[in-house]
C-alpha cells in the first residue's frame, strides 16, 4: 500500500496547473453537491466534518478515475476502428 502513496505523490507532482485546476473544480462540485445542506447551515446546524470530507474527496478521484478510464476506453475503440478499417479496406477493395 505504500507503494501506492509513493507513485500517487510522484503523480501528483506532474500534474499541470490546468489538470490541478479541474481536479480542484470536481473536487469542490462534489463538496457542494453532497454537502451543500450542511455548508449552508440550512438543517438544525450540522457542521462539515472532516469525514464528509474525507467522502467527498474519495468520490471525487473514483469519478475522476473512471472519467479517465472510459477515455481511454474510447481511444482504444478509434484505434481498432482506424485498424479495422485499414486491414479491410484492402479487400473491399479487391472484391
Amino acid at each position: 500500500m505504500t507503494k501506492a502513496y509513493i507513485q500517487l505523490t510522484e503523480n501528483f507532482t506532474r500534474i499541470s496547473p490546468y489538470e490541478l485546476k479541474h481536479l480542484s473544480e470536481c473536487m469542490l462540485c462534489k463538496i457542494e453537491e453532497g454537502f451543500e445542506e450542511k455548508l449552508c447551515g440550512c438543517t438544525s446546524h450540522v457542521k462539515l466534518t472532516e469525514n464528509h470530507m474525507k467522502s467527498a474527496i474519495t468520490d471525487t478521484m473514483q469519478e475522476i478515475l473512471l472519467e479517465l478510464r472510459k477515455r481511454e476506453l474510447q481511444l482504444q475503440r478509434m484505434k481498432l476502428n482506424k485498424t479495422k478499417a485499414l486491414v479491410f479496406a484492402g479487400r473491399k477493395l479487391a472484391a
